[in-house]
C-alpha cells in the first residue's frame, strides 16, 4: 500500500508506521505468503539485468533482485522512513555479499514523478501494492514504457478490482454463524476514486475494472504474458491465514512486455 499524495506519505506518520512494520514482520502476512512469492515466480532470470521498484517500501523486493544476480537496481518511494530501512537492508546486503554499493540506488519520489529522475533505460519494472492509488494510470504506463527498453518488462501487483469496487456497506453477506457465504460487487462497474481506511487513518484508491486496465497496458505499447490471481492453496500456512481467497482473489497480477514497434 503507497500513498497518492505527491508531497507526502502515510508512512511518515509515526503511529502509522509502526503498525505497519508490526504487519510485515509477521511471517504469515499476505505479503510474505502469497504477493512476494507470487512476484518472484513471474520474473524472468535476473542475471545481469537492471530494474527499477516503483512504490519500493523498505526495500525488500530490491534485495531479493540483488540476491537473483541483477546488475544493477533502483527503488522510487515517496516515504522518508521507508526509504531510510531501505538504505539500511540494501547497504548490508552489500557489505555482507561483498556487491559494491553503487549496484543500488534510492530516490524519494512520487511514482508519479518517475519521468523526472535521470535513469537509464531499464530492462525490468516492478511494482508491488502501489498502482491502486494511482489517480492518472494510463500517464503512469506512458511514463513506465518510456523508461523501460525495448522489449523491456513491467511485472505488478495491486489489489484485485473485486477487492478495490467496494464503496458502502458491508463487503460480505454472510450466515447466521457470521461465515462469509459470497463477496458483494455492487460497485464494480462504478470506477473511480474510493475512500478507505486502515490503522484507524484515511486514504484514498482508486477503482478500474479489469477491462479497464488491461485495455490501459495495450494502448501504452504492452504485451500481455502472463496474470495471475492467486487463491486458496492447499498448503497449512494458505489455509489457515487466508480462509477468505477460497472465495475471491484480493491480489492482481500482470506481467506485460513493452512492444519495441509500438511507437511512443
Amino acid at each position: 500500500m503507497h500513498s497518492t499524495a505527491i508531497s507526502t506519505s502515510i508512512y511518515d506518520e509515526v503511529e502509522f508506521f509502526q503498525q505497519y512494520q508490526k504487519l510485515r514482520q509477521n511471517p504469515h502476512s499476505l505479503n510474505e505468503l502469497v504477493e512476494k512469492q507470487t512476484m518472484l515466480a513471474m520474473l524472468p532470470p535476473l542475471a545481469g539485468k537492471t530494474l527499477l521498484d516503483l512504490g519500493c517500501g523498505m526495500g525488500e523486493h530490491l534485495t531479493l533482485y540483488l540476491e537473483k544476480n541483477a546488475k544493477h537496481v533502483a527503488g522510487v518511494d515517496l516515504s522518508t522512513a521507508m526509504l531510510q530501512i531501505a538504505q539500511q537492508n540494501l547497504a548490508k546486503f552489500c557489505r555482507k555479499s561483498g556487491r559494491d554499493p553503487s549496484t543500488f540506488r534510492l530516490y524519494h519520489k512520487a511514482l508519479e514523478q518517475l519521468d523526472t529522475l535521470a535513469l537509464p533505460p531499464m530492462d525490468i519494472i516492478t511494482s508491488s501494492f502501489a498502482f491502486h492509488y494511482i489517480a492518472d494510470f494510463p500517464a503512469l504506463l506512458q511514463k513506465i514504457a518510456h523508461q523501460l527498453k525495448n522489449n523491456g518488462v513491467l511485472i505488478f501487483s495491486q489489489e484485485h478490482p473485486i477487492v478495490s469496487c467496494h464503496q458502502t456497506g458491508q463487503r460480505w453477506l454472510k450466515d447466521e454463524n457470521k461465515n462469509p457465504i459470497a463477496y458483494r460487487l455492487s460497485h464494480y462497474r462504478h470506477e473511480g476514486e474510493r475512500e478507505r481506511n486502515w490503522f484507524k487513518k484515511t486514504f484514498k484508491t482508486y477503482h478500474r475494472t479489469l477491462s479497464t486496465i488491461v485495455n490501459a497496458l495495450i494502448k501504452s505499447g504492452f504485451i500481455l504474458e502472463e496474470m495471475q490471481e492467486p487463491m486458496l492453496q492447499n498448503t497449512p500456512e494458505w489455509q489457515a491465514s487466508f480462509k477468505d481467497l477460497a472465495h475471491r482473489p484480493v491480489l492482481l497480477f500482470i506481467k506485460a512486455r513493452k512492444n519495441s514497434l509500438f511507437p511512443l
